[in-house]
């Protein structure tokens, strides 16, 4: 692969910027406010930056962005997924009710709505609900993961298992097939916001959607999320969506205590379904590369948070369920992925990036077993260099298929451009 290539200088980003909001402002309404937030592309990738105060991010995304939210929220509205529109009325918009929004979020939230309603020129309609767009629907957008369940596999090598000691890392989201969801993703920037401590960290995503999916942080720990099957929790309100509370993770983790920082903020936030959470950390000499946190809203067992550390071997994976909240189950990604890592050891042989979009190859969706579900996005990870590897599914291809670009999370926090590369 060809290493990330830096923009050039401050002037050439500044009369971008500029650009961009020329633009913006020609195809629809101006703007009632400064947009805090750059949209650019990087070998076909999107990437949205975006700064300032969280209603400021939140104008510039739904500003940037506007057309893109209302139409995949009304492409997702149709029958499918959460079984359109009465189920939404009676299931998704209830659900919203239940949720604790910290104040952080929600005004992002609401400076969300402000930046669409800008951009259309007054309330957005939705075609599907034959109404306007309003704030709870923007909360039950970032309900999405917590309504349908998510198929994801992940897996962190380090130590003796990379050629230079480092940490690298693979991860595959699957999720049920609806064609909004093939070509919309896009890369979001939030840089640090030192005034609430809060670490920066870059997102991989789709419009509308401010939680986190799979991120990596300044200091290159990176989160992702993954469903389980749980037992129901023991609380009837007062969740958080598991979105927001893994971006309230991912903005506090230093690396040099991820494992306690990030298990301070899960138990802070309860839960409404099951959830594996794959951590990998920069390595260093003596430490781990990659935890798990078994996180869910049945609160009697130690308080919804079990910490589950690797084997004595220095590779971890992760798919579907759980393994020490409850007995782990059969599942032919983990089967897989076991297989090809422990192969590995028995070899002596280290992993590299190819390898890592190999094993991400052999446990895509679709496969000649299951139809109904996609590989929406693939990242492989090096923490240690702060990079991610990203992929798309496009055309109904899963992501690790289609080239990969390569993000470097340091020049994108600095607000430089970066270049892309392929295998």
């Amino acid at each position: 692969m060809r290493e990330p290539l830096s923009c050039a200088h401050l002037l050439a980003r500044v009369l971008a910027l500029l650009s961009l909001v020329a633009a913006v402002t020609r195809a629809g309404t101006e703007p009632t406010e400064q947009i805090h937030g750059a949209l650019s592309e990087v070998h076909g990738v999107r990437v949205l930056r975006v700064w300032g105060t969280p209603s400021q991010r939140g104008y510039a995304h739904g500003f940037l962005l506007a057309r893109d939210i209302i139409e995949l929220f009304d492409q997702y509205l149709s029958p499918g997924p959460i079984g359109g529109v009465a189920s939404y009325r009676t299931i998704a918009l209830p659900m919203t009710k239940l949720m604790r929004i910290s104040p952080a979020y929600d005004a992002e939230l609401r400076g969300m709505l402000a930046g669409i309603e800008a951009r259309t020129g007054g309330p957005a309609q939705v075609a599907s609900l034959g109404r306007a767009l309003g704030y709870d629907d923007l909360v039950a957008i970032n309900c999405i993961p917590d309504l349908a369940m998510f198929g994801c596999s992940s897996f962190a090598v380090w130590g003796p298992m990379t050629a230079d000691g480092s940490t690298l890392a693979g991860r595959n989201l699957d999720w049920r097939r609806l064609d909004a969801l093939d070509g919309s993703q896009l890369v979001v920037v939030y840089p640090p916001q030192p005034e609430q401590d809060s670490l920066g960290w870059v997102s991989i995503t789709w419009p509308g959607y401010i939680g986190c999916l799979t991120g990596m942080n300044a200091q290159g720990v990176t989160v992702c999320m993954h469903d389980v099957r749980a037992r129901p929790p023991t609380v009837a309100t007062g969740f958080t969506p598991r979105g927001l509370a893994l971006r309230s993770a991912i903005e506090s983790a230093r690396a040099a205590s991820a494992v306690e920082d990030i298990g301070r903020v899960l138990r802070s936030h309860t839960c409404v379904v099951g959830n594996n959470v794959p951590v990998t950390i920069p390595h260093k000499a003596k430490s781990t590369g990659s935890v798990v946190f078994e996180y869910d809203g049945f609160l009697s067992r130690t308080d919804g948070v079990t910490l589950r550390t690797p084997s004595a071997q220095p590779h971890q994976l992760c798919t579907n369920h759980y393994r020490k909240r409850a007995e782990p189950v059969a599942c032919d990604r983990f089967k897989t992925i076991h297989a090809r890592l422990g192969d590995l050891g028995i070899r002596a042989q280290t992993l590299d990036i190819d390898g890592a979009w190999k094993i991400l190859r052999s446990v895509a969706r679709p496969s000649g077993v299951v139809f109904h579900l996609v590989t929406y996005h693939s990242v492989v990870f090096e923490p240690n260099k702060r990079r991610m590897h990203v992929a798309f599914s496009k055309n109904g291809r899963p992501a690790p298929q289609c080239e990969p670009v390569t993000l470097n999370v340091a020049e994108l926090l600095a607000g430089d451009c970066v270049g892309g590369s392929s295998r």
